[in-house]
C-alpha cells in the first residue's frame, strides 16, 4: 500500500508540475549595426521577453527588416548593406535560427519586407534602385524572383503595407510626400493603380491597412501628423478623408491596428509616446482614447503586438530597449509592463 501510495503522489507530482510551464512562442528583432538578429521567448500569459539560446543570431550586413513565414518553419531578413535578404531555419525546439546560404540578392538598399498571404510571395523595397522586388517561395524558403521584378516604385520607397486580402500593395515615398499603390496578380505581378502615386504629409514613413481593407494610414514623420485615406473597393485607389491629416505625436514613423482593428497605434520617435486612437468604423475619423499617448522608451521607431492582442511592443533606437505594453481591449489603453535592453539599437521586430 506504502508503495502504490508514493508511486501515485510521484504521479500527482509530476503531472502537477508539467501544468505549471508556461506556454510561449518566438520573436525575432533586427539589430543592424550588430549584423545580428535578436531571438526572444514571449511568455504567453505575461508578455515577458526572454532570450532564446545562442542570440543574437548572425545575419547580412545590416539587417533592417524581418519577417517568419506562416508555417513557422523560416524566416527573412533585409540586408541593407549589402543588398541581401538572408534566409533562416527556424528550430521548433528553441526557436532559434540557422542561415542558410548563400544570401539571395536584392535590389539595392532593402528596407522593407512583407509576405503575402498563404506565404507563397515576398516583397522587398529597395531604397536607392527605387523598386519593389517580388519574389516566389519555395516550400523550404528558397526563393525565386518572378517574372517582371523589380518593379519601378518610384523614388525612395520606404515600408510597405499588404492589404489582408493580398490583392493590393501600398508604399510610402518619403522623398515626395507621396503613397505609391499596386494591384498584386496571383502570380506577384504588380500593375500601378490609376492616379498613383498619392500625395500625403511631408516626410510619410510607416503606413498600415486596416482588417476591414477600407482604410490606409500613412505617418508623417516631418509634420508630425498622419494621413487617413479611403481605398476604393473596386480599384484601390486611394482619397483622403476630410479632416486628414490629423495631429500625431513629434515625428510619427510608425502606425499599426490592434487585433480587433479597432484602435490605431502610431509611434512618435521625436516625443517618445505611441498616440492610440478609436476609428469610426464608417467615416475612419479618429479619436484620440482617454490618457493618449503613452510613455515609452527614448526613440520610438517601429513595433509589434503580440498575436493575441494584449500587448505591444516598441522598439526604442534612442534607449537600445524594447518596452513592452498591456493593451486594454476595451479602451485602447497602454500601460507599461517591463523592458528589455537589446543592447544595441534595433530597428524592426515580428512576431508569428
Amino acid at each position: 500500500m506504502r508503495t502504490g501510495f508514493s508511486v501515485t503522489a510521484i504521479l500527482l507530482a509530476i503531472i502537477a508540475l508539467a501544468g505549471c510551464g508556461r506556454s510561449t512562442h518566438s520573436a525575432y528583432v533586427t539589430l543592424p549595426s550588430a549584423n545580428r538578429v535578436a531571438g526572444y521567448q514571449v511568455d504567453d500569459d505575461a508578455g515577458t521577453l526572454a532570450n532564446i539560446f545562442g542570440t543574437p543570431f548572425v545575419a547580412g550586413i545590416s539587417p533592417v527588416s524581418i519577417v517568419v513565414h506562416p508555417s513557422n518553419k523560416f524566416a527573412f531578413a533585409a540586408n541593407q548593406g549589402e543588398n541581401t535578404i538572408s534566409l533562416f531555419n527556424v528550430e521548433s525546439s528553441t526557436g532559434g535560427l540557422i542561415e542558410v546560404p548563400p544570401r539571395t540578392p536584392s535590389g539595392s538598399g532593402p528596407s522593407s519586407l512583407v509576405l503575402g498571404a498563404g506565404g507563397s510571395l515576398l516583397f522587398a523595397s529597395n531604397r536607392v534602385s527605387n523598386n519593389i522586388s517580388v519574389y516566389s517561395v519555395g516550400s523550404r524558403g528558397s526563393l525565386s524572383q518572378i517574372a517582371g521584378s523589380p518593379f519601378p516604385s518610384g523614388p525612395t520607397p520606404s515600408s510597405l503595407a499588404l492589404s489582408p486580402s493580398g490583392k493590393l500593395l501600398y508604399v510610402s515615398l518619403p522623398n515626395i510626400a507621396a503613397v505609391a499603390a499596386f494591384t498584386v496578380s496571383p502570380s506577384g505581378t504588380l500593375q500601378p493603380i490609376a492616379g498613383s502615386p498619392f500625395p500625403v504629409g511631408t516626410g510619410p514613413s510607416g503606413l498600415t491597412v486596416d482588417p476591414s481593407e477600407h482604410f490606409v494610414i500613412v505617418t508623417n514623420s516631418l509634420s508630425s501628423n498622419f494621413s487617413l485615406l479611403t481605398v476604393d473597393s473596386t480599384t484601390g485607389a486611394l482619397a483622403e478623408i476630410v479632416g486628414s491629416p490629423f495631429t500625431a505625436g513629434t515625428n510619427p514613423v510608425a502606425a499599426a491596428f490592434d487585433k480587433s482593428g479597432k484602435y490605431l497605434l502610431i509611434a512618435n520617435q521625436g516625443s517618445n509616446n505611441v498616440s492610440v486612437f478609436a476609428l469610426d468604423a464608417t467615416t475612419g475619423v479618429p479619436t484620440q482614447v482617454k490618457n493618449s499617448p503613452f510613455a515609452v522608451g527614448t526613440g520610438p521607431v517601429a513595433f509589434a503586438i503580440d498575436p493575441d492582442g494584449r500587448f505591444l511592443y516598441t522598439l526604442n533606437q534612442g534607449a537600445k530597449t524594447i518596452s513592452q505594453l498591456k493593451l486594454d481591449a476595451s479602451t485602447g489603453a497602454l500601460s507599461t509592463s517591463g523592458s528589455t535592453s537589446t543592447g544595441t539599437a534595433p530597428s524592426s521586430m515580428f512576431i508569428p
